[in-house]
């Protein structure tokens, strides 16, 4: 692990966008409007605690076919949701965000980092990303891409979150990584090992 990570904690993140059933209209783009955290505790192998934050999309709407497919809603975003630039600072203030690796279903770092530059945001990333679906993919399903829910149906996990819900998804891709370090021994490492 990269010497400038904790090697104690793993910031799962997932994340939702704006979308449309087909391409976006003129002028709009693909951008996030929710952030779902799931930090684990690698000492305890638990998760230790979540955090879902609403962010306002500011370059496109969020079209009704986006709100069938995540629940998120115009009222919602303004209820809840925050510019995404302070998500970021809430990243780095309250999860050490930069000193932790980042864990997620696909390449979320890559959307991540697309956000940050667009909105000129301070980046929270550690730059230090695993992305657990190659994972599966690579060694684990012999090559062939499978859903996240597949993947926990394999290690007989019940869904806990909300499917397409950046929290939901989070919470059940932090229960699987989980999962695998039961499964295959990682948790049975001596404890220094994450000091």
């Amino acid at each position: 692990m990269h010497k400038n990570l904790r090697h104690d904690r793993v910031l799962v993140i997932d994340l939702e966008l704006t979308c449309w059933d087909g391409p976006p209209p003129d002028g709009e783009r693909p951008e996030i409007i929710e952030i779902g955290v799931a930090e684990i505790d690698l000492k305890r192998d638990e998760i230790s605690r979540t955090n879902s934050m609403l962010t306002k999309p500011s370059a496109s709407r969020i079209s009704p076919f986006c709100s069938d497919f995540t629940g998120i809603t115009d009222e919602m975003i303004a209820a809840e949701g925050i510019p995404f630039e302070d998500a970021c600072h809430q990243l780095r203030k309250t999860y050490g965000s930069t000193s932790k690796l980042w864990a997620g279903w696909g390449s979320d770092d890559a959307l991540f980092a697309t956000e940050v530059q667009a909105k000129g945001a301070v980046d929270p990333a550690s730059h230090r990303y695993l992305d657990l679906c190659q994972i599966q993919e690579y060694v684990l399903a012999g090559g062939r891409r499978i859903s996240l829910d597949e993947a926990l149906k394999a290690m007989k996990l019940e869904r806990a979150g909300t499917a397409h819900r950046a929290l939901g998804d989070a919470i059940d891709t932090a229960r699987l990584l989980l999962a695998w370090r039961e499964r295959f021994g990682l948790g049975d490492l001596q404890h220094e090992h994450f000091d």
